[in-house]
C-alpha cells in the first residue's frame, strides 16, 4: 500500500518511533528524534536516487550507516561525513522496514513534515520555544503575503520548512518560481528542512544551521548585508529561552534598555538588557533583512501586540514601516502544543530609510475563530466532518478587502498603543433574533454608568492561601460561578477574622453582580450575590458590580441578562488580552457597551421569565440545604 497521505504517514512514523523507544539502546528523546530523522533522509535519499537495492540490502540483514553515504550524496549539508545511528544495526534496520512501503516521491513536503512534527509533538521542541505552525495559518500567511515570481523569500527560524515550502508551492501555483532561504539551530530540524526543501524547490532552495539571530553571519557571497523580498516566520517565543548572551544582545536595538517617558513615548538606552525574550529580536532581526519595500508576515505572542511593556516594538517598526494587517488567531492554533496565544503581524518596511511615518496610519484587521483543529489537535470532527477553518476564507478574502464585503475591516492605528486584533472589531454583529429582542434599547458603556453613579463597580480581595479552610465563611473564586449561580468550596472557606479584615473593602450586598474578568476560559462569567451568601469574601479575578436602586432603564436582573447576550458575549471575548495564557479584562472592561433593558420593551417577558427562574432556583437551593443540615437529622 501506498502510504502518501498525513494519516498514513504520521501512523509509519510513530511506530519508527515507538519501536526505537521501546527496543533501542536509548530512551532519550532526542537521540531517537535524531535516528528517526536520519531514517527519513535515508528513505528520501533511496527514493530521489533510485538506488533502491542498497535500501533492500539492508532490510536483508546489511549495515544500516551504508545507507547514510547515500544520504549524504543526496543531501551533503544534512549528513555529517562520520554520521551514524545511534542504535544497533538490528535495531535500525527493524525501524526501517516500517517505512518499506512509505512512498514519499508523491507526497507533499507539508504533509511529510506535519507527519513527522505531529509524531514529535509538544515533548522534544516545546521546551526550546519551538511550536510548529499549522499548515492552515502558513497557507493563509503566505497567500496574504502572495510570494511573486523571482522574490526571495526567507524564514530565519523556518524548523522543518513549512513556510518556504508552502511559499514555493504558492509561486509555483502562479506558473513562478521564488528562491528560499531557511535556517535554523537545531540540527534536526535543519536537516529535515533540508530534505523538505529539496523535495519542493531543489536548487532553488538555501538551508543553513546558524544561530539566526547573529546578524553577522547574515552576508551575501559578496560579503554584502543579506536583503530579502518577504519574511515569513514564526519564531521561538517565552520567556524562559530568554537570549542573555551579551554578543548577541549588542547587535540589536531590542537587546538595549527602553524607557517610557510619562507621554508615553519610548527612548533606547545605552545599558544591554540582562536578557530579552527571543521573538522580540526577531523582530527587528527580520525587519532589518528586508529590503527596501520588502514584506513581513510573523507569528508573535499576543503580549507583544497588547502588553504596555511591549511598547517600544511598535515604536521601533513604526519608524521603519508600515503595519498593513493584524490578524487575530484562535486560542487553540498552537494546542496542544502550547495554550499560548498569538496573532500575526503582516508588516511592510519603508521603500526610503528616511520615510517618516503618516499622519494616520490605515491597517485591516480580522479575526479566525477556528484554526482547522481542536484544541486536543484533531481535525476530524466527531461526526466525520473537517474541522472548520476561518484563516482560509481570510486569506481568499484578504485581495478582495477594499470592497467592503469581507471579514476585513480597516481601521485607524494612529496613536494606538493596544493592537490586540479583535479589539478593534466593533460593534459586535448580532443576530436578528437578538436584533428584535433589543429594538429600541439604549446602549451604554459599564464605564459611563459608573460615571454617573448607575453602577459601583469594585475588585474582589484575595486573603491569601494559608486562610483557607480556616473558617466556614465562603471564599467565592471563578471556579464557584456556573450558570449564574454562586456555589462555594468549604475547603477555601475562611475565618471570621479573615472576613472581618476584608469585608468592608468588598462590601458585597444582596443583589450584586459578580463578574469573572482574570483567568483562562471563564472570562465574563456570572453569578448573584443572595441572602444564602451575601457573608463571603470574594476572589480578586472578580468585579463585584452593585447597581444603583436609582438607576434607569437598569436593575440587577437585566444587567446580569445583558452581560449573557451573544453580542456582549462576544465584545468581552474581543476585550480580553492574554499575556501568554491568563487573559485579563483590565481597564477594557468599562468599555463594555450593554443595552439597558429594565424599562419595557420586546425584552419585557424574557427578563421577567429570566428573574423569576433565577430568583425561584436560589429558593430551591436554600431548601435544599436546609434539609440536609446537620440540624435536619437531629433526632
Amino acid at each position: 500500500m501506498t502510504l502518501s497521505d498525513n494519516t498514513h504517514l504520521t501512523e509509519a512514523f510513530r511506530r519508527v518511533y515507538y519501536f526505537l523507544y521501546a527496543n533501542g539502546q536509548t530512551s532519550r528523546a532526542e537521540r531517537i528524534v535524531e535516528d528517526m530523522t536520519l531514517a527519513l533522509l535515508v528513505k528520501l535519499a533511496t527514493q530521489r536516487s533510485g538506488r533502491e537495492a542498497q535500501w533492500r540490502a539492508v532490510l536483508d540483514g546489511g549495515d544500516p550507516d551504508s545507507l547514510l553515504t547515500l544520504a549524504h550524496d543526496e543531501f551533503p549539508g544534512a549528513i555529517r561525513p562520520d554520521e551514524r545511528f545511534h542504535n544497533s544495526p538490528e535495531v535500525i534496520g527493524s525501524a526501517l522496514t516500517a517505512l518499506d512501503d512509505v512512498d514519499l516521491t508523491d507526497a507533499p513536503a507539508h504533509v511529510v513534515g506535519e507527519a513527522f512534527q505531529a509524531v514529535l509533538g509538544p515533548r522534544t521542541r516545546g521546551e526550546k520555544g519551538q511550536f510548529f505552525t499549522p499548515r492552515t495559518l502558513v497557507a493563509a500567511m503566505t497567500s496574504i503575503i502572495d510570494p511573486q515570481g523571482g522574490e526571495r523569500v526567507l524564514d530565519p527560524s523556518a524548523g522543518s520548512g513549512g513556510f518556504l515550502a508552502e511559499a514555493a508551492a504558492h509561486s509555483r501555483a502562479a506558473g513562478a518560481q521564488v528562491e528560499v532561504i531557511g535556517a535554523d539551530k537545531d540540527f534536526d530540524l535543519y536537516r529535515l528542512m533540508t530534505a523538505m526543501l529539496a523535495m519542493v524547490a531543489g536548487d532553488s532552495a538555501r538551508v543553513f544551521h546558524r544561530n539566526s539571530l547573529d546578524q553577522r553571519l547574515w552576508v551575501d557571497e559578496a560579503g554584502r548585508p543579506e536583503q530579502v523580498d518577504v519574511v515569513l516566520t514564526n519564531p521561538p517565543f517565552g520567556a524562559r529561552i530568554g537570549i542573555t548572551d551579551p554578543e548577541i544582545l549588542a547587535q540589536y536595538h531590542f537587546g538595549r534598555t527602553w524607557s517610557r517617558a510619562k507621554d508615553g513615548t519610548w527612548t533606547p538606552g545605552t545599558a544591554l538588557e540582562s536578557s530579552r525574550d527571543p521573538q522580540l529580536l526577531f523582530i527587528e532581526l527580520c525587519v532589518r533583512l528586508l529590503r527596501p519595500g520588502g514584506r513581513m508576515g510573523i507569528v508573535l505572542p499576543e503580549g507583544v501586540f497588547g502588553n504596555l511593556g511591549s511598547g517600544f516594538v511598535w515604536t521601533w517598526l513604526r519608524a521603519r514601516g508600515r503595519i498593513d494587517a493584524l490578524l487575530d488567531c484562535p486560542r487553540t492554533t498552537f494546542q496542544p502544543g502550547t495554550d499560548t496565544k498569538t496573532n500575526v503581524l503582516f508588516f511592510t518596511k519603508f521603500d526610503d530609510d528616511s520615510a517618516a511615518p503618516t499622519a494616520t496610519e490605515p491597517a485591516w484587521i480580522a479575526s479566525a475563530l477556528r484554526c482547522g483543529h481542536d484544541r486536543r489537535g484533531k481535525s476530524i470532527t466527531g461526526d466525520g466532518a473537517p474541522y472548520p477553518d476561518d484563516f482560509a476564507p481570510l486569506a481568499a478574502q484578504y485581495t478582495e478587502r477594499t470592497g467592503g464585503a469581507t471579514s476585513w475591516t480597516e481601521v485607524d492605528l494612529t496613536g494606538r498603543t493596544y493592537l490586540v486584533p479583535r479589539y478593534f472589531e466593533r460593534p459586535a454583529p448580532r443576530s436578528a433574533d437578538e436584533q428584535a429582542l433589543l429594538a429600541g434599547a439604549r446602549w451604554a458603556t459599564l464605564g459611563d454608568l459608573r460615571d454617573r453613579g448607575d453602577l459601583r463597580i469594585r475588585k474582589g480581595r484575595e486573603p491569601g492561601s494559608e486562610a483557607y479552610g480556616t473558617g466556614d465563611i465562603a471564599f467565592i473564586r471563578t471556579s464557584d460561578l456556573n450558570n449564574f449561580e454562586v456555589s462555594t468550596d468549604p475547603a477555601k472557606s475562611v475565618s471570621a477574622e479573615v472576613y472581618r479584615q476584608h469585608r468592608d473593602t468588598i462590601d458585597l450586598r444582596i443583589g450584586d453582580v459578580l463578574i469573572v474578568v482574570d483567568g483562562r476560559y471563564r472570562i465574563g462569567a456570572c453569578g448573584m450575590i443572595t441572602a444564602r451568601n451575601v457573608r463571603s469574601l470574594v476572589q480578586s479575578h472578580l468585579q463585584v458590580v452593585t447597581v444603583s436602586p436609582d438607576a434607569v432603564d437598569l436593575d440587577p436582573f437585566s444587567f446580569m441578562f445583558a452581560l449573557t447576550l451573544p453580542s456582549v458575549r462576544l465584545r468581552i471575548r474581543d476585550l480580553v488580552f492574554v499575556q501568554s495564557t491568563l487573559g485579563t479584562l483590565g481597564k477594557r472592561l468599562f468599555e463594555l457597551e450593554i443595552p439597558l433593558l429594565g424599562g419595557d420593551g420586546p425584552w419585557s417577558a424574557r427578563i421577567h421569565e429570566f428573574r423569576r427562574v433565577v430568583t425561584q432556583r436560589d429558593v430551591l437551593l436554600g431548601q435544599l440545604a436546609s434539609a440536609t443540615s446537620d440540624e435536619s437529622f437531629d433526632l
